[in-house]
């Protein structure tokens, strides 16, 4: 039976099911006393161990021809996703990086927790409760599943938040897989625009120029605006660091939603990120966002790993 050791794995879990047996390929999520979360075909499946009958860890997908990417770890990519959301102040800890932009989004306000802090991981784990006191933020930390670092955290009274999938794609095969749309007028530019930022649903409105000041942070940034007619109806950012683009803040109007508008706002964004020197893309979706998971998920995308939050208890 799978243990919290393997959580952040790709597994196969063979359980009963009315009529007979059905397998289930992805990564564990979580394990439980009593259940299996696993990330599988864009869904959070919650398996019940009573009807688990085999259950074990199996080596990473192989990719179809002219689906692959450049093979890179869980801790690289982590900085890879780092360089495309950059924070205002940041500070290393051995190979951990502390980050702070004004408590806006967890990710420019957490520890990057791959690699060696360079002492023990309670004693890092204290100096990064400091270090965020100091700055009147909570502590945050983030780190890959599969890091054995999240068992001693867990003991040290660090539990886990929520859970995000970092996704993986080449830019060539998914705009191959995108329809055109003649119907829609796409316009890239180097600063979001009052249109832009007016569809971006979770902008930080108490201090908008120290969220559009992380959004703009990478060398490289492009911010897509969809308009039908003189309409805004979806918008998106893309970043490219070397071969990979990241994706970011794709939007689009409620009135809009379910006419394939955010599948256009893809196709905008990986052509200007091609357009720019890059190869394979990535994106960052929560695992509690069925709809973002369905549709990368059509669009090719497949999970290189899930990573997660953890804070301390209380």
């Amino acid at each position: 039976m799978l243990t919290s050791h393997d959580v952040g794995q790709r597994v196969s879990v063979r359980r009963r099911v009315e009529g007979g047996l059905t397998d289930v390929l992805g990564h564990l999520l979580d394990v439980t006393g009593d259940h299996l979360d696993v990330l599988s075909n864009g869904a959070v499946l919650s398996l019940q161990t009573a009807d688990v009958t085999a259950a074990k860890v199996v080596p990473p997908a192989t990719p179809r021809r002219g689906w692959e990417v450049p093979s890179v770890s869980a801790d690289a990519m982590q900085r890879i996703c780092w360089a495309g959301w950059p924070a205002r102040e940041t500070e290393r800890l051995g190979d951990w990086a502390l980050r702070a932009h004004d408590g806006i989004t967890g990710r420019a306000n957490s520890a990057m927790a791959v690699g060696d802090p360079g002492r023990p991981v309670p004693e890092a784990l204290r100096q990064v409760a400091s270090w965020y006191a100091g700055r009147g933020l909570p502590p945050l930390l983030q780190l890959p599943l599969a890091d054995p670092a999240n068992l001693v955290m867990a003991d040290e009274g660090w539990p886990r938040l929520h859970v995000t999938v970092v996704q993986v794609a080449p830019i060539a095969a998914v705009l191959t897989a995108l329809p055109d749309r003649p119907d829609l007028r796409s316009v890239v530019e180097p600063v979001p625009s009052a249109d832009w930022l007016a569809l971006m649903h979770d902008l930080d409105t108490g201090d908008p120029e120290a969220h559009v000041a992380i959004l703009t942070g990478p060398d490289r940034v492009g911010f897509a605006t969809l308009y039908r007619g003189d309409e805004p109806v979806g918008i998106g950012r893309v970043s490219v660091e070397g071969v990979w683009a990241g994706v970011t803040s794709v939007d689009v109007a409620p009135p809009a939603r379910r006419e394939g508008i955010g599948s256009a706002v893809m196709g905008t964004l990986l052509r200007w990120a091609a357009g720019h020197g890059a190869a394979s893309s990535y994106l960052q979706v929560r695992a509690g966002n069925p709809a973002a998971l369905r549709l990368y998920d059509a669009l090719g995308y497949v999970t290189h790993h899930p990573y997660g939050y953890r804070a301390p208890a209380g």
